[in-house]
């Protein structure tokens, strides 16, 4: 889309937004007598407002960084949001399949920290909750449910699940967070510049990135 071309355009139209996200939110928090949601998605609503909430509130934490020049330090808060943002079209679209394949993406994810923790020395041999994962995961095992597994594979992975929605141009700024989110190149040299006499001098600020 050439309209997001120009970034200091589409950061100011972002923020905008997120700004306007906000008082939506306040808004809708502040409803007397709280939040129901209709029975037809009674599984898949409640879902869907916890990453509304934490999409918003991770919004809050961008805009805020953003305007203080400290942007770069929230680039995996950026990648969550992106994650989380196209996740509630994957829920909305899958309902209460959906709601299902959260909990079993999340039982394969609980299973590898409690190896994780296993490995390193921890005692948790006979925690009962193993033994309830173990025994869902089983259970999904003997009777397999197609449609459930099928979205447990999109939402495991961020551009398989970008892919699923035609998302596949947001995955490119989402892997461009990659380069700040992790011990890359990028952040190594994030706070330095090089002088062309093979030295660097120490910024106190980040340099500027496309």
């Amino acid at each position: 889309m050439p309209e997001f071309a120009r970034a200091q355009a589409t950061a100011r139209r972002a923020l905008d937004v997120i700004d306007q996200l906000l008082a939506a939110r306040g808004r809708i928090a502040a409803s007397p007598g709280g939040i129901s949601f209709l029975h037809e998605h009674q599984a898949a609503a409640p879902v869907a407002w916890s990453w509304w909430m934490l999409i918003s509130d991770s919004a809050r934490v961008v805009a805020e960084a953003t305007k203080q020049g400290n942007g770069y330090v929230v680039a995996p808060v950026m990648r969550n949001l992106m994650t989380h943002a196209v996740a509630m079209a994957w829920l909305v679209d899958g309902g209460d399949t959906a709601v299902k394949a959260v909990d079993a993406y999340s039982d394969r994810q609980l299973l590898k920290l409690i190896t994780n923790a296993k490995q390193a020395g921890w005692d948790v041999e006979g925690d009962s909750v193993e033994a309830k994962v173990r025994k869902a995961v089983d259970e999904r095992s003997t009777n397999p449910d197609p449609d459930v597994d099928r979205l447990t594979n999109e939402i495991s992975n961020t551009a398989t699940l970008m892919a699923a929605f035609g998302e596949q141009d947001a995955y490119l700024p989402y892997r461009h967070l990659s380069s700040y989110s992790h011990t890359t190149r990028e952040t190594a040299q994030l706070y330095l510049h090089r002088t062309g006499r093979g030295s660097w001098d120490l910024r106190s600020r980040p340099k500027e990135s496309g």
